[in-house]
């Protein structure tokens, strides 16, 4: 009698189709990063005019120039041209972070500071470089932006086929399929999707 796959096999075997899987679509997408990062140099531009943020991103620009310069030179009106930085700053990150909600940006990465808004936090600072922030955190949203479009074309279509194929791949292993029904349906989507993976036949090996 054909035993089901036990609930030890099954996360050892979901543990291998995810690593096997995730190997494959890390090895597609890394043949169009550099493809994709030109593109979002290029969209960089027509990225900001969408925002309508290139008034605010100058304004943050000759506000910090301005108080660069004026802090090397001169300690007089020191404190008013601070609020001005200040006020333009946070204008600015009051709208990027409407954009951030309304166009769904992931900002939960926070190993990386381009994924977050720049924040006004610098009352004690001597200077300050906050375009540069600014800039940093908008190439990175361009650059997110750039590869999900990227990835709706037809060159992105792989690594749709192959998500799919996992995702039916893991599928399989939770159903009430066999053990033997499940080994011959996975091995045939790994061999389908040109991934190397060793998958017993016999059942025995896959069961309580």
């Amino acid at each position: 009698m054909s035993k089901q796959i036990s609930k030890d096999n099954k996360e050892y075997w979901e543990n291998k189709l995810n690593s096997k899987f995730q190997t494959k679509i890390q090895a597609i997408e890394s043949m169009h990063l550099a493809e994709i990062r030109e593109k979002s140099e290029k969209n960089f531009g027509s990225f900001t005019k969408t925002l309508q943020i290139e008034k605010d991103l100058k304004a943050v620009n000759l506000a910090e120039s301005d108080y660069n310069a004026f802090f090397q030179s001169i300690d007089k009106l020191l404190n008013a041209k601070k609020i001005k930085l200040r006020d333009a700053s946070q204008k600015l990150e009051t709208k990027l972070k409407d954009w951030s909600a309304n166009r769904n940006w992931d900002n939960d990465n926070y190993s990386n500071s381009n994924d977050r808004v720049p924040s006004w936090d610098f009352d004690n600072k001597d200077t300050y470089s906050l375009t540069t922030d600014f800039y940093k955190f908008l190439e990175n949203k361009c650059h997110e932006e750039t590869k999900k479009a990227f990835y709706k074309t037809k060159k992105g279509e792989e690594l749709k086929v192959i998500s799919e194929a996992k995702e039916e791949a893991i599928d399989l292993l939770h159903s009430d399929m066999i053990g033997s029904e499940v080994l011959r349906h996975i091995s045939a989507i790994a061999k389908k999707s040109q991934i190397a993976i060793s998958i017993p036949q016999d059942v025995k090996q896959l069961s309580a």
